[in-house]
């Protein structure tokens, strides 16, 4: 159990830490405006070339990965190994963020007949990356219900975060759109979450 309460607290605050730290010294290289740009652009080589594109796709690769790391961490440590809609939506999440590391973005117009190749690649871009806002936060629903019952402090107040989370990036959806204000806002928050499940877990 300590080297699974170890795993947990080296891999918690790193996977907290390294797509808002990494995003935050790359904003400060380039010039991007999160209020009229998604984060996605910088996978776009034409606008920010092929050393970020490059970037970008490690830092989602390195993110899908300690995401499995992580819940599967705290699957052994909360014994969830049974839970299979919460087990199936570990590898549901981390093949859709793989998936979407390596899709590229352009902002092509969408031309089934003159451009198929980038309009597909465009469209499995934006389909996957709105996945992605689903899919994560419905795992950390599953797994704060799946430990509601022996943990309930834990459970109520996670739950709460995650909600108030969904919906201030709802609010911002809503009101402007998909920005990468509101991409910014999602990260920060499952990062705050992160913590505080993995500091609640080393105390236990």
């Amino acid at each position: 159990m300590f080297w699974i309460k170890l795993g947990i607290l080296l891999t918690g605050f790193l996977y907290a830490g390294l797509l808002p730290y990494t995003t935050k010294k790359a904003l400060q290289h380039i010039n991007f405006d999160p209020k009229l740009e998604t984060l996605s652009f910088l996978s776009n080589k034409w606008l920010y070339g092929k050393d970020c594109q490059k970037g970008y796709q490690q830092l989602l690769f390195a993110s899908a990965v300690l995401t499995y790391i992580f819940f599967w961490l705290l699957s052994k440590f909360y014994d969830l190994g049974e839970r299979e809609q919460f087990m199936r939506q570990i590898d549901y999440t981390v093949a859709v963020l793989t998936i979407l590391a390596f899709s590229p973005h352009n902002i092509l117009p969408y031309s089934f007949f003159k451009r198929p190749g980038t309009t597909l690649q465009r469209l499995l871009h934006n389909i996957f990356g709105g996945i992605v806002f689903l899919a994560l936060p419905l795992l950390i629903i599953l797994f704060q219900v799946s430990v509601l019952s022996d943990y309930k402090f834990m459970g109520i107040t996670g739950l709460v975060m995650i909600s108030i989370l969904v919906i201030l990036v709802g609010f911002s959806f809503l009101k402007n759109g998909l920005t990468g204000t509101s991409e910014i806002l999602f990260i920060n928050g499952i990062s705050i979450w992160t913590i505080f499940v993995t500091i609640m877990t080393i105390m236990l």
